[in-house]
């Protein structure tokens, strides 16, 4: 069996999405990167994902 690897900005978009991080290994990557820690577990993939795959950080949707 193949070892996760471990969460970074090196990580590519696709390899990210095909393994099972925690979320609080998910909030702990976006407080590092300096990405909203708002919301679930999707949500924070998702972000994480478009930061990896763009390098961009897509503010966190507002709440009303």
């Amino acid at each position: 069996m193949e070892a996760r690897p471990e969460l970074s900005r090196k990580l590519e978009e696709q390899t990210f999405r095909s393994y099972y991080y925690l979320k609080k290994e998910l909030i702990e990557f976006c407080r590092e990167n300096g990405l909203p820690v708002s919301g679930g577990k999707i949500e924070l993939t998702d972000r994480i994902a478009g930061f990896l795959d763009t390098g961009k950080i897509l503010k966190a949707p507002a709440t009303v």
